[in-house]
């Protein structure tokens, strides 16, 4: 009868083994970035984008979206209370 320790060397070496063996198959992040670096170069130059964002806030945060010339930003926020704490702090 073999020992533990004996049956736990053999499959890890095999684990390491099959690892090994599939490594360099492992390679598809190169050709997806060379794809990409080839796609860049065939499209148009690069354009501007305007209008980001609809607001000038998003959820609770701000966007990089400014008012634009002879706009007025009228904003309503309400925070709620803990939400843990029941309907009367809600």
């Amino acid at each position: 009868m073999k020992s533990l320790a004996t049956t736990l060397l053999r499959g890890g070496s095999l684990a390491a083994l099959l690892l090994a063996l599939a490594a360099p198959a492992a390679r598809a992040q190169a050709d997806l970035l060379g794809q990409l670096e080839q796609s860049a170069k065939q499209d148009e130059p690069n354009q501007l984008v305007d209008a980001t964002f609809k607001a000038t806030r998003l959820i609770n945060g701000h966007t990089v979206q400014t008012p634009g010339e002879g706009t007025m930003v009228f904003l309503i926020s309400h925070r709620f209370g803990a939400l843990n704490s029941g309907a009367y702090q809600f």
